[in-house]
């Protein structure tokens, strides 16, 4: 059975299985940890940081384990709503937790 991390925010919430959330957190120079959090002062440096990472910035499909090479879905397309959460956050002035 996989894990899964939830992502709560006051302007949403969003769940991402815990192998992909890691992977997402640590592209965006965080720790990984879970549970944790970030600061809204402190999210657009670590969204900027993920989305100049060659894994997001590619059109390729960067695959990291069996999972995504059977289902065809690349790390970018798995961040979008995770990042799109993050800028909602920011622009809000929100943090953004996960467990």
């Amino acid at each position: 059975m996989a894990t899964i991390v939830q992502f709560e925010s006051r302007i949403g919430n969003l769940i991402m299985f815990k192998q992909h959330a890691v992977q997402l957190l640590k592209l965006m120079g965080l720790s990984g940890e879970i549970p944790s959090a970030i600061k809204p002062i402190d999210i657009q440096n670590a969204v900027n940081m993920a989305r100049a990472h060659p894994a997001l910035a590619s059109n390729l499909s960067q695959h990291s384990d069996k999972s995504d090479t059977e289902t065809n879905i690349s790390l970018r397309v798995r961040a979008t709503p995770l990042l799109d959460l993050m800028d909602r956050a920011q622009i809000r002035n929100c943090e953004v937790i996960w467990r």
